[in-house]
């Protein structure tokens, strides 16, 4: 995974069966410590003006910001935080995830449950009632065929899907009228009631695109017949999308009018156009910038702690990167304290593992410590020994690597700084080498095809703990999203048996072995779990934040 997000699904393939209560957000910044908010702004306060008083609003069109152009509007063929958003709007997934987490039945009318017998006692069948009112947004009827039509495209190896994780444990599908399905699994597998939802790739048109292959790079990628709340307009690349509401939507036609996302790249930019009210939300507002916003009046502030993490990643097949004393040295060598107190504003939380704090399955382990004198005796200890420069070599190669994030992200670029700093005291020649997100998270961009050293990203988890497809050997991509490139087969046998496994104190025990491992073996260093800052328009009613996937989960009800 966002990043928001992120990269890894994030985000991609993800994963929680229950989260825990998370209580809202309703107070002033300095009270913005709960789990998740909602901005309400027909209880304006502070300097914030009644709702619906603001000068600039402009009633029925809401405003957004996004700082990288989608390079599809297929989620399929995306890792950017921002196709979950444009997933959110253009298409209408099984399930969709509210302010707790919990999923909220979409197209998918009911929630399989063994309880409710839409999953059978072997754990190897899953049924979805479909929507009989849903209809794409030319017309068409969705069905039963589209499901079919979906999961066949994500396995098609022609087709460069993100990942097939979860989707590979698909048997078949059984068609049991137009608007029911039985997925069929090859094991049982737990998350397997979350696949075509939010967060992953929701159904698409049979109708439009049955006979086409591969389905990428194709009119349909940049101008989708939906079946969700919004239609595209029109986007003008490199400058704007604007959405319009849809009339067919099975929900009724949407509160809003238009959704107009602007493609801003600079933070800066950003900042300055909510300063003067061009755009009505910064979602993922830099958080050195919070408090000079605070006060403005007309726009309202919330923060609320979600499930995206920042994570430091080794691509482990670079000769260096392989050595498992560099990657214990660098994780140790890092204050990563500091960089969310002086980067982030201390909008996080410490992490240990990929599992976010407030799940079922959080477990008691420890971050890896800030130790640069362990840091330098461990390097020591494995040969890499300190030229006249000072930075350290073994057998003629130099302890140089690069560091990689996306292109114009103040934050990202500050804390690249600062570890690029704090690695040279423990000898380690670090260069900075940024990309556009497009190109950074693209199926063919250094992530995904390993021809980066280290990466400072942020991924966004979903809705069950299941992470094997970013870690396991055979989930390389892109048969998933394991850019680490990492395999231990320890990992992989916890990870498959949580899968297995319906029993949550089983599951839980697997995850936190397997994590016990990786802290040893640090594929990635897992930073802090985010806090997300957003400033809206305060005349914006029920934009309710969700602490997973997208916070456009609920875009048909939106109002300015």
């Amino acid at each position: 995974m966002s990043a928001h997000a992120l990269a890894r699904i994030d985000q991609l393939a993800v994963r929680l069966a229950i989260l825990l209560g998370i209580l809202m957000v309703l107070g002033a910044l300095a009270a913005c410590s709960s789990p998740r908010g909602k901005i309400n702004a027909s209880a304006p306060s502070g300097s914030a003006k009644r709702a619906g008083a603001n000068p600039w609003t402009m009633h029925g069109v809401l405003r957004f910001s996004e700082q990288e152009e989608p390079n599809t509007l297929i989620k399929m063929f995306s890792n950017q935080e921002f196709a979950d958003d444009v997933t959110a709007l253009l298409f209408e997934p099984f399930f969709r995830f509210d302010d707790r987490g919990q999923p909220v039945p979409a197209l998918a009318t009911t929630f399989p449950t063994a309880g409710n017998g839409l999953v059978s006692k072997d754990g190897l069948r899953v049924t979805f009632k479909l929507r009989p009112n849903a209809r794409w947004s030319d017309g068409a009827p969705v069905t039963a065929d589209d499901v079919v039509f979906t999961w066949h495209a994500i396995m098609n190896p022609a087709n460069p899907v993100t990942h097939t994780a979860g989707y590979d444990k698909i048997k078949t599908i059984l068609v049991q009228g137009p608007h029911q399905v039985t997925v069929v699994l090859r094991e049982p597998f737990a998350p397997a009631v979350y696949l075509f939802s939010e967060g992953d790739f929701p159904p698409l048109p049979a109708h439009l695109l049955a006979g086409h292959t591969p389905l990428n790079n194709i009119p349909y990628d940049s101008a989708p017949v939906g079946d969700g709340p919004f239609v595209l307009a029109r986007w003008d690349r490199g400058s704007e999308l604007i959405f319009d509401a849809n009339p067919r939507y099975w929900r009724g036609r949407p509160r809003l009018d238009h959704v107009r996302i602007r493609i801003i790249p600079s933070t800066t930019t950003a900042l300055q156009l909510l300063r003067t009210h061009e755009i009505d939300v910064l979602d993922g507002v830099p958080k050195a910038q919070v408090r000079e916003l605070d006060g403005i009046d007309g726009i309202r502030i919330h923060a609320h702690l979600i499930a995206a993490y920042r994570h430091l990643d080794f691509n482990v097949r670079n000769p260096i990167l392989a050595d498992v004393a560099v990657r214990r040295a660098i994780a140790r060598g890092i204050d990563y304290r500091r960089i969310m107190d002086t980067v982030y504003a201390g909008y996080g939380e410490r992490a240990a593992s990929d599992i976010p704090p407030f799940s079922w399955a959080a477990n008691d382990l420890k971050p890896i410590p800030y130790d640069p004198a362990t840091a330098r005796r461990i390097l020591d200890d494995a040969g890499w020994l300190a030229g006249a420069d000072g930075v350290r070599a073994k057998h003629g190669t130099r302890l140089a690597l690069t560091l990689s994030s996306a292109a114009g992200n103040r934050a990202a670029e500050s804390a690249e700084a600062l570890i690029q700093q704090q690695l040279k005291a423990v000898g380690i020649d670090l260069a900075i080498k940024n990309y556009a997100g497009a190109v950074l998270f693209d199926e063919h961009g250094p992530l995904f095809s390993g021809t980066y050293d280290m990466a400072w990203i942020e991924n966004t988890e979903g809705v069950d703990p299941d992470d094997l497809a970013a870690w396991g050997c055979d989930y390389m991509p892109r048969q998933g999203i394991n850019t680490d490139f990492f395999c231990d087969r320890r990992v992989d046998a916890y990870l498959r048996d949580a899968q297995r496994r319906s029993d949550q104190a089983v599951r839980r025990r697997d995850y936190e072995q397997a994590w016990t491992i990786m802290l040893d073996e640090v594929p990635a260093v897992i930073v802090y779990w985010d806090k997300s800052v957003v400033a809206a328009n305060s005349d914006l009613r029920n934009y309710v934040m969700s602490p997973v996937i997208t916070d456009f989960w609920n875009c048909w009800e939106w109002e300015i």
